[in-house]
């Protein structure tokens, strides 16, 4: 499998990929990366790993509407003060899919700031699984980090797991996380097919308005390959 390297120093980038690969992120300082991954086709496992420097921001949005089995694994390491990383992922899980994404963060020194947002569908037989550590280590004073993780499950045999960690080691931080999984709501579903929806319109309606959302971030082409896949997938 090939891997892509990306380096920044005292630059400002948007990056837009379609290809998933193994990558590595290395961000000096004063600099700023815009990464959007789109994954459609590619199934397996990949690795993600950021050196984020001094006064420099990484900004993470993947979306994952591929049909397979996947698994990716992401370290960011905050370095140095004024470090921070900004995480969006979406991903929609059907028939015998299982899909896992370890999201993991390393505030390495103090004034440092970390947000993740995972959100995902499990349909039919699928299983998604959100887990990764958000870990503010000794003499990390005064950083911020937020793990939210949460998953609609659709279908009684498909499955979620959010079971996201935080782990400290030092006073004088804010630190949060929430994790929800859940099943699709039954009050929601009536009040859509009382208003002449089918079942299967109500539950598209209900996963473009959690999903979709991502693809905002995205180029013209790429959001309407969102919109094509999750209407594929339903």
């Amino acid at each position: 499998m090939s891997k892509s390297l990306i380096k920044l120093n005292n630059e400002v980038k948007e990056i837009e990929l379609n290809l998933l690969d193994d990558l590595d992120i290395e961000i000096g300082e004063n600099s700023s990366l815009n990464l959007k991954v789109l994954n459609l086709d590619k199934n397996g496992e990949f690795s993600l790993n950021a050196n984020v420097g001094k006064n420099s921001e990484l900004i993470v949005t993947f979306a994952d509407f591929s049909k397979g089995n996947i698994s990716l694994k992401t370290m960011v390491n905050l370095v140095s003060e004024n470090a921070s990383c900004d995480w969006h992922l979406a991903t929609l899980g059907n028939s015998d899919a299982k899909k896992t994404f370890d999201v993991s963060f390393n505030h390495m020194v103090g004034n440092t700031t970390a947000v993740m947002n995972n959100y995902g569908v499990a349909r039919d037989n699928s299983r998604i699984v959100f887990t990764g550590v958000n870990h503010i280590k000794e003499h990390a004073s005064k950083s911020k980090t937020v793990q939210n993780a949460k998953i609609i499950v659709f279908d009684e045999k498909a499955s979620g797991v959010a079971s996201p960690i935080l782990r400290i080691d030092e006073n004088d931080v804010q630190a949060s996380h929430a994790a929800i999984v859940g099943q699709l709501n039954n009050n929601h579903m009536f009040y859509l097919m009382s208003r002449g929806l089918t079942k299967k319109e109500a539950k598209l309606l209900i996963t473009m308005g959690y999903l979709q959302p991502i693809s905002n971030n995205f180029s013209k082409e790429n959001k309407d390959k969102i919109e094509e896949a999750i209407k594929e997938a339903m």
